[in-house]
């Protein structure tokens, strides 16, 4: 056979031979379009719905913090009612005694509703100083070495929420008296 032989056209058992493996393939080629279409139609579907989803969720966490606040805000107004009723009663008060007794009767209220909602505060005085629960704001000379990096006062009061720290004491802390050099 030559080589012109070979760019002539195939007999027509060649072509019935092909004919079949194109129709195979035309159609293994709709079908995978169909499924193409059919998954980039899927997808926009669950695109829609994640963003759905996301919106939803969103919204749902704004909804939870509001109602948390809300939670959070019917029994401070109880304990408005209690300053006001206190305020009131300052007014008409003759005793110095009854207003005392007025606001520890508040600060009781108060104290309690914040260890309700798991606030403590934290009691350093006493204790080696700790730069992780209180800050330092003073220093005060002390004679005796067992106050030394101890904290003496605290100055304004540290909470504890739960187990994580709100806000650190500030606190004033024991040094050392320098000590005196002789000179010869």
């Amino acid at each position: 056979m030559s080589d012109f032989d070979m760019d002539q056209p195939a007999d027509s058992t060649a072509d019935a031979d092909v004919a079949p493996d194109v129709a195979a393939l035309r159609a293994a080629l709709s079908d995978a379009q169909k499924k193409s279409e059919d998954y980039y139609d899927q997808l926009l579907r669950l695109r829609a719905e994640f963003d759905n989803f996301r919106k939803r969720t969103e919204k749902e966490k704004a909804d939870a913090r509001d109602w948390g606040k809300q939670e959070i805000l019917m029994p401070l107004l109880n304990l408005v009612d209690v300053f006001e009723q206190a305020l009131n009663q300052v007014q008409h008060a003759k005793d110095m005694r009854q207003v005392q007794k007025g606001l520890e009767f508040l600060h009781k209220n108060f104290s309690d509703f914040l260890k309700a909602e798991g606030l403590e505060s934290l009691q350093p005085v006493g204790k080696p100083f700790d730069p992780h629960m209180a800050e330092a704001v003073e220093q005060q000379e002390v004679a005796d070495e067992k106050q030394v990096g101890t904290v003496l006062a605290e100055l304004q009061k540290g909470y504890r929420l739960k187990d994580r720290l709100l806000r650190p004491s500030q606190v004033r802390v024991g040094v050392a008296k320098p000590t005196a050099e002789k000179t010869d």
